[in-house]
């Protein structure tokens, strides 16, 4: 892999695949809900997509015909903590595909009416999140931890934040954050390398860096129980403990441990409230890393009256792992599990290319496979059990449930006292 810097800060990442016939390549931004604030909530992700609607010089139908007409893919998202722009396209167009998407990140027209058509599209986006149950319990679960801290918001946004949005707001957005000092642009696969950093340098080169750098908020963690008690035919459970930031060096120990308690079929959860108890069909748990913190979360549904128990099991779980540790022959299972999801998910000049991206825009640098691999296998067995007694710690527990539930139960199991 190769990185060069631009003068005016924008980092070009490039990873040439001699045995592929194309290439992936994408435009990561800094923008997300950690960089706005309770008046402009949505706005990185209403960005995502306005820059679909039309530059100075193409219409929205012209860039969907112009990608499909050489064959291309392209699409977007938006994270707590970073937008990504990307496409994928042959060899020979290569040119043609980073040049629509480059003049869509630079050159969004914001034009009124179409911001006022695609607020429609969002909220309807959030009707449909919020006809998802679990969607919602894990969306309430971080409104009410971070309450203090802009994790604690949607991505999406709310129909009232939306509603604010302007012209103006969405150009003076754009232009702190699409600034190129706050942009990775990365490729993997076979493609000119002169002629692509050329490219770049032609659409990016000319523009300024940012006069203010975005800042994140430091993430604020509350122990919380969040009740929304509606009828359905599952009860949706997510539990939460505090995590680590992306600069923690016990990451790749917290990875084996989540892969221990629920990130496998293998996994103690997984055999315990499926294969032994019959309890719900999926449970797994899963892992948030941020610049100032993070979070461990478990999430499943069951039906309506097995919910407390549930809980109680997961309760378990969580505590044998803390005072007994993981076995030896867990954690020796487990890190080769996370190596080979390391190497075989980014084995695609896609996942290769969203890999550097990532990366690059949240830590500033990109480790090499081999790198990572012999970082894993440093890990010890210790240091999971010792990360095991660190962040299990269920007196920080908290708990978000959506559907039938004893509200009361759930206070008393998570707290030890009434509500």
């Amino acid at each position: 892999m190769e990185k060069v810097i631009l003068p005016n800060g924008l980092r070009v990442l490039l990873d040439w695949q001699d045995h592929a016939r194309s290439a992936s390549f994408g435009v990561w931004v800094k923008s997300g809900p950690v960089y706005e604030n309770k008046e402009n909530n949505g706005i990185s992700h209403f960005m995502e997509h306005m820059v679909f609607k039309g530059t100075a010089t193409r219409t929205s139908q012209q860039i969907s015909e112009e990608m499909d007409s050489i064959g291309g893919q392209t699409n977007a998202y938006t994270t707590s903590d970073f937008t990504c722009f990307y496409a994928r396209a042959l060899e020979e167009h290569i040119g043609q595909a980073f040049d629509i998407v480059s003049d869509m990140v630079v050159n969004p027209r914001f034009d009124p009416k179409d911001l006022e058509l695609e607020k429609s599209v969002v909220a309807e986006e959030i009707s449909m999140s919020e006809d998802q149950p679990e969607d919602r319990v894990a969306e309430n679960l971080y409104r009410h931890i971070w309450r203090d801290s802009p994790l604690g918001m949607p991505i999406l946004g709310t129909r009232q934040t939306l509603e604010r949005l302007g012209q103006k707001d969405m150009f003076a957005y754009h232009a702190q954050h699409y600034a190129p000092d706050q942009v990775v642009v990365a490729i993997c696969g076979r493609f000119d390398r002169d002629a692509f950093l050329q490219q770049v340098d032609s659409r990016f080169g000319g523009i300024a860096r940012s006069k203010a750098q975005p800042e994140e908020t430091p993430v604020s963690y509350i122990q919380s129980c969040a009740f929304e008690n509606s009828k359905q035919e599952q009860t949706h459970l997510c539990l939460g403990l505090p995590g680590i930031s992306i600069w923690d060096d016990r990451r790749h120990a917290l990875s084996i441990l989540h892969m221990i308690l629920g990130g496998s079929s293998s996994s103690r959860l997984f055999q315990k409230i499926r294969e032994e108890l019959g309890l719900a069909y999926s449970i797994s748990s899963g892992v948030a890393s941020y610049q100032t913190g993070g979070l461990l979360e478990v999430q499943t549904a069951v039906s309506p009256g097995a919910d407390r128990r549930a809980c109680e099991e997961i309760l378990g779980v969580l505590s044998q792992l803390q005072r007994e540790g993981v076995t030896e022959k867990e954690f020796l299972r487990a890190r080769e599990q996370l190596k080979s999801n390391l190497v075989m998910g980014t084995e695609s000049t896609s996942a290769r290319a969203g890999r550097m991206g990532r990366s690059e825009i949240l830590r500033n640098r990109v480790e090499s496979e081999d790198d990572l691999l012999a970082q894993i296998n440093a890990v010890t067995w210790e240091l999971v059990n010792q990360t095991a007694r660190e962040l299990l710690d269920l007196s920080r527990l908290s708990v978000s449930v959506v559907g039938p539930s004893d509200q009361e139960a759930y206070y008393q199991s998570i707290t030890g006292r009434p509500q």
